[in-house]
């Protein structure tokens, strides 16, 4: 395995440190009672039908020619009721699809990365996680701090009321520090493949990438937000 740079390990020092303030168990996300498949009883808490139904969705979803899958993982299970079935989406997923295995997204398809990396994330979670806007802000919250040459992701426009009070780029820029953003064409498999790193080292080998994933999701509105609180400040001089 790549020995890791010093500042990637100081990043890795800091997500151990979050995973044992932030225990993974306790993260919820409800199942809609339509999933497509059924999750055992003995799974009884929001992560472990989670971590079920990422582990065993991906037939269903690979079988599913007309794509109904696909949209229950957007919609019902994603929350995002906006992504609406019709010829236009379901162009975007089979284009999403194809341009997985090249390594290279469009313009078109990364709009919409939110929605379609949530098939991704279940068609093969070994190699896919989530691009979600909550996880992307807190991930690019720690690259920012925590690595001296900084190039970060793209946030997709997100729901959440509390992290849309502290415009991530606007904080970077009063900083005067230079950084860069991915572009749209690499951002998502090169996110993957960051996850899986970082996942390896702060929960273990053969750990998913979605455990990093999970944990960045989870600490967004709650510790991300309180360190921006806590160090962030601006003087207005008149």
């Amino acid at each position: 395995m790549r020995l890791l740079s010093e500042p990637m390990d100081n990043l890795i020092k800091v997500l151990k440190k979050l995973s044992e303030e932030y225990p993974l168990d306790q993260f919820e996300w409800d199942i809609p009672i339509n999933c497509p498949i059924l999750i055992p009883t003995d799974y009884n808490s929001g992560y472990l039908r989670n971590i079920f139904l990422k582990e065993n969705f991906h037939e269903t979803i690979l079988n599913d020619q007309n794509l109904v899958s696909h949209y229950w993982a957007i919609q019902d299970w994603g929350g995002i009721g906006s992504f609406k079935k019709n010829d236009r989406n379901d162009r975007r997923i089979n284009s999403f699809l194809g341009e997985l295995k090249k390594k290279t997204l469009t313009r078109n398809t990364f709009a919409c990365i939110s929605s379609l990396s949530k098939v991704a994330s279940f068609i093969n979670p070994d190699e896919y996680a989530i691009y979600d806007s909550r996880a992307i802000y807190t991930l690019n919250w720690l690259l920012f701090n925590h690595l001296s040459s900084t190039e970060l992701f793209p946030q997709p426009i997100g729901r959440s009321t509390d992290l849309s009070k502290y415009d991530m780029q606007t904080i970077f820029r009063l900083t005067k520090r230079q950084f860069s953003y991915k572009s749209h064409k690499v951002a998502f498999h090169q996110y993957c493949e960051l996850l899986k790193t970082l996942t390896s080292q702060v929960f273990g080998e053969n750990s998913k990438p979605y455990k990093v994933e999970m944990l960045l999701f989870m600490v967004a509105p709650t510790k991300i937000i309180s360190q921006i609180e806590s160090s962030v400040s601006l003087t207005i001089n008149a």
